[in-house]
């Protein structure tokens, strides 16, 4: 079956053709959640409601669908509020008609494997999207149908392989290997003028916040954002092409210091400006007891996984923008609360096809080691290696989690040979690092210990969002105080550094206050009967002081209103219904994914 093409140049050119009228035909659709990130502000989108309501289409969308948009909800960035609205209208559309069906799985493979048998189906994704880098990751079969959405518009494929076929990913920029420095004798100081790379703003170097091997951070005169100025001999073609696309993504959200604005000094490139960081890094706070404790002396358990699952929430994001983080590491992020979190060092990631040319061997997968970073496009899967990394050193506050008692003498050799010292039964714990990490492990819940097992001992890997949802899953837990022993909830259990301690039962009362202050809000109140009396008052105004100024009452109107009637509305109609039979109690709205 050869591909079907529809041009958004046919939309215009003819009366009746709309983009998504070759979908009309499918009886379900497999929806991936780029479509939603990626069109909601336009036309296209309301095109695609309508053709789930006029075709009576079925949608099948998975775990991670809702995941992501929980991710995006969670920044709260300006250039992403259409999209909260566009998901609001879907899911109403498609609950009302109970055409909305959820696959419970994070996991691409296993999501596939339940819809690919679905009669007339269709996959609609986007080229860019998080599903679509899966299928040509992980070379997934999947023989129904696929419509791919680019700006151009819609191509309907018999297969996902025919897709890939015709689509190749980008191979690596020819910028990755031009090693040319931008030479220029203009360097920015305190009180120069740099300007941005439009002309339209003007920012004044007021103080000078730190330095490092790449360049300088200086403060402006505006206090929205700061300014990095790189050392001469460290722009290249690559970095300012980054720098170019990571400041078109739009991103505004606090907890990305990615670049906004691109500086000039006097025609030549300088640098750019960033939003300013709060806090210390994680691995000044992620060290042990002593850092932990000290710094945050209130946290517990939930604390710690709040903070790790804004962390994931965070690179997520990242990744439906087409940006590969490539060098996760503690270093790379600051904490101001377990709620805030900022990435900093974000003119070194990847975006599309410009690779990023640095990494932390701890954090890296070992099968890219020794491999030169800035030669290759690193792929989703290899950044979740590094989500995993970072799912345990936050859940053992700073650990390694090759970090063993008694074993060999270099980490590098620990990772190797997978020398993971945690065992899913507890039955070995002699190599574990002293210090209270063998009972952290022991009150994991099962589904995070078997994950974090598997990846560190068998080598499997789980995408990013399989560790979100466990984390996040872990998290719920912890919120509604299911766990009886109160160990489970310090940041060290079964250990005396003076930490927070949780009260159970209060704790557990206090929901159960909660939750029956909220069931009474919301239950449904007995219908009453309208009561009637057979001496109502006549006129249109009493006062309030019948007795004391009769002047102030109305005249009676005695021919339009007998003394001795009821006061109630007569039936506007012979065939009026009474007032207590229209009064019925509303049907209950169907909530999902907790937007409304």
């Amino acid at each position: 079956m050869p591909s079907i093409c529809l041009e958004s140049g046919w939309r215009e050119g003819f009366e009746g053709i709309i983009m998504f009228e070759g979908l009309s035909k499918y009886l379900s659709i497999v929806l991936d959640y780029s479509v939603v990130m990626e069109y909601s502000d336009g036309v296209w989108f309301d095109e695609l409601v309508n053709l789930f309501n006029d075709y009576g289409i079925d949608c099948y969308v998975n775990d991670t669908f809702k995941t992501l948009h929980y991710c995006v909800v969670a920044q709260q960035d300006v250039k992403d509020k259409h999209v909260q609205t566009a998901m609001r209208t879907l899911m109403q559309s498609l609950l009302t008609t109970n055409r909305l069906h959820l696959v419970n799985t994070c996991d691409t493979e296993e999501f596939i494997d339940q819809v690919k048998d679905l009669n007339q189906s269709c996959l609609l994704t986007t080229k860019r999207g998080i599903f679509t880098k899966r299928l040509y990751e992980k070379n997934i079969e999947y023989n129904n149908d696929v419509a791919l959405l680019t700006p151009t518009g819609l191509k309907i494929y018999p297969s996902a392989a025919s897709m890939i076929e015709e689509n190749p990913l980008p191979s690596l920029s020819n910028l990755a290997h031009n090693d040319t420095f931008l030479e220029a004798d203009a360097r920015a100081s305190i009180d120069d003028v740099v300007v941005s790379s439009d002309g339209q703003q003007n920012f004044t170097l007021v103080k000078r916040l730190s330095g490092g091997a790449e360049g300088m951070v200086f403060t402006t005169d505006s206090s929205k954002y700061v300014a990095k100025i790189y050392h001469k001999g460290v722009i290249t073609p690559l970095r300012w092409t980054k720098l170019k696309k990571l400041s078109g993504l739009g991103i505004t959200a606090p907890g990305f210091c990615i670049p906004q604005h691109l500086l000039y000094f006097r025609g030549v490139p300088v640098g750019y400006t960033m939003f300013l960081g709060k806090g210390t890094t994680l691995s000044n706070v992620f060290d042990g007891p002593d850092a932990m404790i000290s710094q945050y002396p209130d946290w517990t358990r939930l604390d710690v996984c709040e903070t790790l699952l804004s962390l994931i929430s965070k690179y997520l994001y990242l990744h439906m923008h087409d940006v590969v983080a490539g060098d996760i590491q503690l270093k790379n992020a600051l904490i101001y609360t377990s709620a805030s979190q900022y990435l900093i060092d974000m003119d070194s990631v990847q975006i599309g096809n410009l690779p990023c040319p640095v990494g932390t061997e701890e954090f890296t997968d070992p099968r890219l080691w020794g491999k030169d970073f800035s030669g290759f496009v690193r792929r989703l899967e290899d950044e979740d290696y590094s989500i995993a990394m970072l799912v345990f050193s936050v859940l053992f506050c700073g650990l390694h989690p090759y970090a063993t008692r008694k074993g060999a003498e270099t980490l590098r050799e620990e990772i190797l040979n997978h020398n993971f010292p945690y065992t899913l039964d507890n039955s070995d714990t002699e190599h574990i690092p002293l210090g209270g990490y063998v009972h952290i492990w022991e009150y994991l819940p099962e589904k995070l210990r078997v994950m974090l097992y598997k990846t560190f001992r068998e080598g499997k890997s789980y995408e990013a969002v399989c560790w979100r949802a466990a984390v996040q899953e872990y998290m719920t837990g912890l919120e509604n105080c299911v766990y009886d022993d109160p160990e489970a909830y310090k940041l060290f259990p079964c250990e005396d550094y003076g930490q927070m301690c949780l009260n159970v039962e209060e704790v557990r009362a206090k929901l159960e206050a909660k939750k029956a202050r909220v069931d009474k809000i919301n239950a449904p109140r007995p219908q009453g009967e309208k009561r009637t009396f057979d001496n109502a008052p006549t006129g249109r105004f009493v006062s309030s002081n019948v007795g004391s100024f009769s002047s102030m009452r109305p005249e009676s109107n005695t021919a339009s209103t007998p003394v001795n009637s009821a006061f109630k509305p007569a039936p506007s109609s012979p065939s009026a219904a009474p007032v207590a039979s229209i009064q019925s109690e509303p049907p209950k709205k169907k909530k999902f994914f907790g937007l409304f």
